[in-house]
């Protein structure tokens, strides 16, 4: 229970953020959850956290590592082997070497194993962090520089861990064997891929043969891709071989298997994506709450290492990150491998010098390296593990540094976005295209409810509403709305057709209306609602006018107060109301259809509150019909249909302008192809549960 209820606080902290992060857009996403995680730490369930590395790396890096495999393509990764093994062996390995070597000599007390086990743990980069603080920057990670680094943070983990099990072998034997150590590299390596593959190519046939033969494969082949990464993880672990690679490379062989199943079993797929973004997005927001609830023990370590000690750590930190950025930078710089120089651009350009310093800065550290520095062992050799408090906090510097001087330094080296779009460019093409769609989808139809369940349901679409840009236009449709209604209305052909009577009793009714709309949205209108419906209640239950029966029987007691001439007279005027009302409905939706076409033939995008209006009105009007009841409207799906073959057809022509992004046009065909899915399914559901026509009538008669 106590292990449900504190992943349950992370999940609201994880909430917490990404609520907090609308507010703050300029602050990178990973200090925000830092930050969460950090106030999360002073809880009582979180007092004195420590992180659980073999926890960490099962719960949270496998399935991260494993989703991180299935967006790299063999092909990519067969053609770029090369690069990968410079940027997730050769790189690291240098950079343990180099500034193992330069730490073990500034600080004359470590051993050089403990200083290359140090280096071995700060090493390994994570491209999510990359993007996270970058996302939100105006400026454009070039295409190749962040191939780079996502195919570096694929691998280097797993070669880290690896150089740090090799450090503390010597650390515990005593000695070094060249020889032994590359073959346990190569054993740990080569077998994790190995068993990675073997693992998944079973897991892969297992799922292929269930798609194509299962009835209902959703339930079989979901929960085995959800169980693949611990269990691949796991198995590999038990052998002695890289958990972390086997992962990887499971998640590899899982995307050969969607490129071979396409465009079959599409529900399966779309279904496993969705799940899968959405686990890897909430736990990489863990991974940086994490960092933030480990802060507060490391620096209570760090103030009990005294004044001189803790700046001594300060500056080796400093340092160590110091020598990693010249590291990449002059790796970046001079590397000759050729798929290398197709990432980070040719030698001896400015462009080049610019993507490999990039790249340097680019080498973000996460809590991968915090895991790996909580891993160490308590006692090694028999006795206790040497400065092992230091080299936590260390690792916890460097992960803080390099966090904040990325945050700073890349914005300012990242060429600014020419290709990209802005939430505002994505909501006013987004909003076009609904109204664009409602307008054309509208003069289709003749029904009046259909039309407007179409209308609303379309508009969802939209999202998010600037209430205050809304509310004001509001008011000025209105009142012209109101206005064009009692010019209609007193028309010589309407008064004509059905008589001064008729016409002054709406005149009231119209009146009414505008009294209740005065003070619109204020305290003052909601509890004048709230009164008008207590007394309206009061009324039915004090005069006993509750269940059908019981309205049925008012109206005959009604019926029965009134002489034979005075109910047809009352039952005339009555329709003659309903015909009125029914024809203004028609005529207003004319008229706001036709506002809304002339706002979009001036390119405005924010029409929100023209449906506001027409919502508004018809609510109203239809309330003037004493018969007017809400009834769900079944709209055919035909209908549903064509309005987003319009959606398509408008993002279509935006495209072909030119003047949209790709990026743009893509992320609304998808947010299209989305909506129709979900909402023809929604169809699909009501019409099963709705009787079939016999059965409904077998039910009729038997009533």
């Amino acid at each position: 229970m106590q292990t449900l209820f504190l992943v349950g606080l992370m999940l609201l902290g994880v909430i917490a953020a990404n609520i907090l992060k609308q507010f703050i857009p300029k602050i990178p996403d990973a200090f925000i959850f830092v930050a969460v995680g950090l106030l999360l730490s002073f809880t009582p369930a979180f007092k004195d956290f420590e992180l659980e590395p073999e926890f960490f790396m099962l719960v949270i890096i496998a399935p991260l590592m494993f989703v991180d495999g299935q967006r790299q393509s063999f092909n990519k990764i067969r053609q770029k082997f090369s690069a990968i093994f410079q940027l997730s062996v050769g790189l690291i390995v240098a950079t343990v070497l180099i500034v193992g070597l330069l730490t073990n000599f500034v600080e004359v007390e470590w051993t050089l194993p403990l200083a290359i086990a140090l280096v071995a743990i700060v090493t390994p980069t994570d491209a999510v962090a990359v993007k996270s603080i970058t996302g939100g920057s105006t400026g454009a990670m070039p295409t190749g520089v962040g191939d780079a680094l996502e195919l570096e943070s694929l691998f280097n983990d797993a070669t880290g861990l690896v150089m740090l099990d090799l450090a503390l072998s010597v650390m515990e034997k005593g000695s070094f064997s060249f020889a032994a150590g590359l073959g346990h590299f190569l054993f740990v390596a080569v077998g994790g891929v190995v068993a990675g593959i073997g693992l998944g190519l079973a897991v892969v046939a297992l799922r292929v043969w269930l798609n194509l033969h299962a009835t209902n494969a959703e339930t079989t082949v979901i929960p085995i891709s959800l169980l693949t990464p611990f269990l691949v993880y796991l198995i590999a672990e038990y052998f002695g071989v890289s958990g972390i690679l086997a992962v990887v490379a499971t998640g590899i062989v899982h995307n050969w298997e969607s490129v071979r199943l396409r465009l079959s079993s599409t529900s399966v797929q779309l279904t496993s994506t969705t799940i899968w973004n959405t686990i890897s997005n909430i736990l990489n927001s863990v991974v940086f709450l994490t960092l933030g609830l480990t802060l507060p023990t490391v620096w209570r370590d760090f103030l009990d290492m005294g004044g001189l000690e803790s700046l001594q750590l300060i500056g080796l930190a400093g340092l160590i990150y110091a020598a990693m950025l010249a590291v990449r930078f002059i790796w970046a710089l001079r590397e000759e491998n050729p798929t290398v120089k197709t990432l980070l651009g040719s030698n001896d350009t400015m462009v080049h010098r610019q993507h490999a310093l990039i790249f340097a800065f680019g080498g973000i550290h996460g809590t991968m390296t915090l895991a790996m520095a909580f891993s160490l062992p308590r006692v090694i050799g028999g006795k206790a593990f040497p400065h092992r408090e230091e080299l936590i906090i260390v690792a916890t510097m460097v992960i803080v540094i390099s966090m904040v001087v990325s945050a700073i330094i890349l914005p300012l080296l990242m060429p600014e976005k020419t290709d990209g779009f802005t939430q505002e460019d994505l909501a006013h093409l987004r909003n076009k295209m609904v109204d664009y769609a409602t307008v054309q989808v509208r003069a289709r139809i003749d029904d009046h409810d259909v039309r407007e369940a179409i209308t609303t349901q379309l508009q969802t679409q939209k999202g998010w509403v600037d209430r205050k840009v809304m509310d004001n236009n509001f008011q000025l449709l209105m009142d012209d709305t109101k206005d064009y209604i009692r010019a209609y209305v007193h028309e010589n052909e309407m008064t004509d057709r059905y008589g001064t009577v008729t016409i002054d009793i709406y005149d009231k009714i119209l009146d009414r209306w505008k009294a209740q709309l005065k003070n619109r949205h204020t305290v003052q209108h909601e509890l004048h609602e709230m009164k008008k419906q207590y007394k309206h209640a009061k009324w039915h239950f004090t005069h006993g006018v509750i269940t059908p029966r019981q309205r049925q029987r008012s109206r005959e007691e009604f019926k029965a107060s009134k002489s034979a001439a005075e109910w047809a007279q009352w039952k005339d005027t009555r329709t003659s109301i309903t015909m009125l009302n029914r024809e203004v409905m028609d005529h207003v939706d004319g008229y706001l259809d036709e506002v809304l076409k002339n706002r979009l033939s001036t390119y405005h995008s924010e029409n929100s509150f023209v449906y506001a209006v027409r919502q508004d009105v018809n609510e109203y009007l239809q309330r003037i019909d004493h018969e007017y009841r809400r009834i769900t409207v079944k709209v055919d799906s035909e209908w549903y249909i064509q309005a987003f073959q319009l959606e398509y057809n408008f993002v279509q022509q935006a495209s072909a302008t030119g003047r949209v992004p790709h990026s743009l046009v893509s992320t609304l065909y998808t947010e299209i192809n989305q909506a129709q899915t979900l909402q023809l399914q929604q169809l699909e559901q009501l019409e099963e549960l709705e009787p079939e026509p016999a059965a409904l009538a077998i039910e009729q008669s038997n009533n």
